[in-house]
């Protein structure tokens, strides 16, 4: 069977598309989607960058730069966003096939799938991020559709509310997808399944949350 790699039904389809992933013997069209997604996740983190989001790490720097140094350093971090939003794509969608694949018997390509499944629903938070802080001034991990806020509401550590603020509803459906994925693709119990999923999806929160916990003002 040849699986066509489509997004939109991956994610409003998932038995369909999964039944079909499983029983692939070859897949079409994935690298198109991989070139778009790459350059989505790109075009997301430049127009963050062209909005200064991120920024106050370099703010101090900024301040006390000339017309021509200011210019040059907000180049360099615009482009820099750029960078880290192709950085973004490739985490995102090869180290947790990376990780999936291992307890698997079948084609690393099929849990690359999975992931560019997935992706566009991180790029959604990530435009949600954009809208918070351009509009409503507020920062990710106060977003309305993470933990954040109620975080801030029942502790005063700042690592825990920017775990929470890491956890959101969509980065939840993200991780429904993968589950569904694995349980399908990999011999494993329902149960052994979540806890794959759970694993790798908290890593990369708790990263997040350590990389907002470091003030790298200091370090800088």
């Amino acid at each position: 069977m040849i699986y066509q790699t489509n997004i939109s039904k991956g994610l409003f389809f998932y038995n369909r598309t999964l039944f079909q992933l499983q029983k692939a013997e070859s897949i079409y069209g994935l690298n198109i989607r991989l070139f778009w997604l790459f350059l989505s996740s790109a075009v997301v983190f430049f127009i963050s960058g062209l909005f200064g989001i991120g920024s106050h790490v370099i703010s101090p720097e900024l301040a006390r730069s000339s017309n021509v140094q200011y210019e040059a350093v907000k180049s360099y971090f615009v482009i820099g966003r750029l960078l880290l939003g192709l950085l973004y794509a490739f985490v995102i969608i090869y180290l947790p096939a990376l990780f999936y694949w291992t307890f698997s018997d079948t084609f690393y390509k099929k849990f690359v799938v999975i992931q560019v499944i997935s992706l566009p629903i991180l790029l959604v938070e990530q435009i949600t991020y954009i809208i918070l802080a351009v509009f409503f001034n507020l920062p990710w991990y106060s977003s309305p559709l993470s933990f954040g806020v109620i975080a801030q509401y029942i502790t005063k550590s700042d690592f825990v509310i920017y775990l929470c603020g890491a956890i959101s509803f969509l980065k939840i459906w993200a991780a429904v997808v993968q589950y569904k994925g694995v349980r399908t693709l990999i011999s494993l119990s329902s149960v052994k399944s979540v806890l794959l999923v759970i694993i790798i999806n908290l890593f990369f929160w708790s990263l997040t949350a350590v990389f907002a916990y470091i003030n790298f003002k200091t370090i800088l």
